[in-house]
């Protein structure tokens, strides 16, 4: 890993000077401050010395920043991040959690602008719009406050690692299942996002990418909606009347409960396969109908754990994580293993701490 020494020959400067743009200190030139960050962030320097800094330190303030859609999903974050939290109250460690409106995206930033003035030692947050908080979050790293990413990342800042599904990977797993499903013929019916979400777009990609292996399935219609998934009964309802020949329906996002409901009503159960993600008793109630053929979960609960255990460590020990992406598992559920899934509270170890 690059050192403050190793930027400071590089820029021909003392390694004071890099210290001191490191630590926020005012009396160092603009020029300057400008080439040391730029610098730090071409190397992806993580400030070990500020870490190690805070390691007399005895209380830590995590901040954990998610946004308000699907509840059931965030719901589960949160049980994550308390279990570590109430982990860690004895070490003097305390967490809170903000959610944020998904939106209104500058809510968001203007809260990440406010926490480094709160006193927060470090921040783990769950993007709601990924290009808006880039800038925001290498200042936040620059001030010596580490950053970790759930749900989706942000590659270009600066943080200490992201924590959160494989997206790609997630649509590829879903084609494949519903493929299989359809016993590798017929048309696909896709749902997804009007707007530009990256995580989204992945898993459509994803998906696509996977569907190119199976020569008898064909996209018959891409529908958009929404992030509140405001008319996808309706737009499904009609569009399985009007198209009998589509016998599968890829969900990118949370709008599988919406799906299943027109499926039902079309009077399709059985005959048009349904694949999307999460799962919640609602969805679960839907898989034993036969509405849903299967949801794909990626461990919210891990997300939320660990981003905060990944935070302590580094606070109090100047701990570096193992990697700087670390993906959580992809879970195929379907009705007859869903139950387990709901009733499991227990979290599951993905890498060493």
């Amino acid at each position: 890993m690059t050192t403050t020494s190793e930027i400071a020959k590089k820029l021909g400067i003392s390694r004071g000077t890099v210290s001191r743009v490191i630590n926020n200190h005012p009396n160092v030139k603009e020029e300057t401050r400008k080439r040391v960050l730029e610098a730090l962030k071409a190397s992806n320097y993580i400030p070990n010395e500020a870490a190690r800094s805070l390691v007399m330190k005895r209380d830590f303030r995590i901040a954990v920043v998610v946004f308000s859609e699907p509840k059931f999903f965030w719901k589960q974050v949160e049980y994550g991040v308390n279990s570590a939290h109430n982990e860690l109250k004895s070490q003097g460690v305390k967490v809170e959690y903000f959610v944020t409106d998904i939106l209104n995206p500058n809510e968001q930033l203007k809260l990440l602008e406010e926490l480094p003035k709160q006193g927060f030692d470090a921040i783990a947050v769950a993007p709601n719009n990924p290009l808006l908080l880039v800038e925001q979050l290498d200042t936040i790293s620059a001030s010596n406050i580490p950053v970790v990413i759930i749900n989706v990342d942000i590659p270009t800042a600066n943080r200490l690692c992201y924590v959160g599904c494989n997206y790609m990977h997630s649509g590829s797993l879903a084609c494949e299942i519903l493929a299989k499903c359809m016993n590798y013929k017929g048309n696909v019916l896709i749902l997804t996002l009007q707007e530009q979400v990256i995580a989204i777009e992945q898993r459509v990609t994803g998906f696509r990418q996977e569907l190119s292996n199976y020569g008898g399935i064909h996209i018959d219609q891409v529908s958009r909606f929404n992030r509140l998934a405001e008319g996808v009964y309706d737009e499904v309802y009609s569009i399985l009347k009007k198209n009998p020949e589509i016998n599968g329906i890829y969900v990118s996002f949370g709008a599988l409960e919406q799906t299943a409901q027109a499926v039902i009503d079309a009077n399709l159960v059985n005959n048009v396969k349904v694949v999307g993600y999460d799962l919640n008793d609602t969805i679960y109630d839907y898989m034993k109908k036969g509405a849903i053929t299967a949801t794909i979960c990626h461990e919210p609960f891990n997300q939320g754990y660990f981003a905060v255990k990944i935070l302590y460590n580094y606070l109090r020990s100047g701990i570096m994580p193992n990697s700087t992406i670390m993906y959580t598992k992809l879970e195929a559920i379907f009705a007859t293993n869903a139950s387990y899934y709901l009733n499991e509270h227990k979290h599951l170890e993905l890498f060493h701490l």
